[in-house]
């Protein structure tokens, strides 16, 4: 599981998170948007989460669930009745993911490890 936490101060924020869960933050360097990793335990290798700066007012934390492919569940999802807001998209060396609502409008992501995603092949 991965979760993002939108903030309207993020430096602010996560100088919370870092004094009173000892979390790690650090800037993910992601082209076109700041967006800084999360670290929850020096025992895993992925980040546990992820914090941006808030661009609307009514924007929520999202979880991410991981999925062993997430093609098929993406499918899965819209033919039960769930909404794809953002389709598949690489997160260059981590995995791939898709933003969706549940049949309730609960936001939600899939997550799909895959440490060559968005790689160029050649």
């Amino acid at each position: 599981m991965h979760y993002e936490i939108p903030a309207r101060n993020p430096a602010k924020l996560s100088k919370f998170y870092a004094s009173v869960l000892g979390w790690k933050f650090s800037d993910s360097k992601m082209p076109g948007m700041k967006y800084w990793l999360i670290k929850t335990s020096a025992k895993t290798q992925l980040p546990s989460g992820g914090m941006y700066k808030k661009m609307k007012k009514d924007t929520g934390p999202r979880t991410y669930l991981s999925v062993k492919n997430i093609d098929v569940s993406a499918k899965k999802l819209r033919k039960n009745g769930g909404k794809i807001l953002v389709p598949k998209q690489a997160i260059p060396g981590m995995g791939w993911s898709v933003i969706a609502t549940d049949i309730e409008g609960n936001p939600m992501g899939l997550f799909q490890a895959d440490m060559k995603a968005g790689k160029k092949k050649g």
